[in-house]
């Protein structure tokens, strides 16, 4: 088993891959705008940024409606704007920590204090995958659960996967519930060091990684992708 196989594991969802590529695209014109306008920008701009948010909160919900929380639609639209300008020039800067940050602003993305006075950035991390695939990826419970099984076979992946079957994963999600901004900087650090040329992107790693975890606890996005490009 390669890595390749966890990723072409995670594209398998065809309604949920074809979401996220929307996404990559939308995100990228979403930037574009924000590049152009700067701190002045459009009323079309604003929503466009705004819709984005909402969008990447479905998508990290598995696109399951009631887990979203509904979060991103109560953020001003130049409240979203300005912290994906901020995360924008953070990330050019390769200051990940400040990037996270930035998103971190934002309701539901990890506004602190949050409802048990903790720091959580994995909302935040998804954000920045969206918008800039080739340097972040997704930090969230399965990917730091497997990423231990990887590191404790020795990147044998059918031994992590098997080992990885034999826990609980509800255990495992209640222990990483909370990785807060310097944790997300670390894992999304590792995406980058294990990029190659099958997996040229920070997300294309952490995808495949992802694809492990559902080898072990399975996983489907209940879709409602009726969704529209928002720029």
């Amino acid at each position: 088993m390669e890595l390749l196989d966890g990723l072409n594991c995670y594209k398998a969802d065809a309604e949920f891959w074809n979401f996220t590529s929307r996404l990559e695209r939308d995100a990228e014109r979403v930037m574009e705008l924000i590049q152009s306008f700067g701190p002045l920008p459009s009323e079309d701009a604003l929503l466009k940024a705004h819709s984005l948010l909402v969008e990447i909160e479905l998508w990290k919900a598995g696109c399951i409606e009631e887990l979203t929380g509904n979060y991103a639609i109560r953020n001003l639209r130049s409240a979203v704007w300005n912290a994906l300008r901020d995360a924008a020039v953070a990330m050019r800067a390769n200051r990940d920590v400040e990037a996270l940050l930035a998103i971190m602003r934002l309701e539901g993305f990890g506004k602190y204090p949050d409802e048990d006075n903790r720091r959580r950035a994995k909302r935040a991390s998804a954000v920045l995958r969206i918008i800039n695939p080739y340097e972040w990826g997704v930090v969230d419970w399965r990917t730091a659960a497997m990423w231990g099984f990887l590191d404790r076979c020795g990147w044998d992946l059918s031994q992590a996967v098997d080992a990885a079957k034999k826990e609980d994963e509800n255990n495992l999600r209640r222990t990483f519930d909370v990785i807060n901004e310097d944790e997300a900087s670390a894992y999304n650090q590792t995406y980058r060091d294990k990029r190659s040329g099958s997996l040229p992107r920070a997300a294309d790693v952490e995808m495949a990684i992802f694809g492990l975890s559902s080898m072990a606890w399975p996983w489907r996005s209940m879709s409602k992708i009726a969704r529209k490009p928002v720029a």
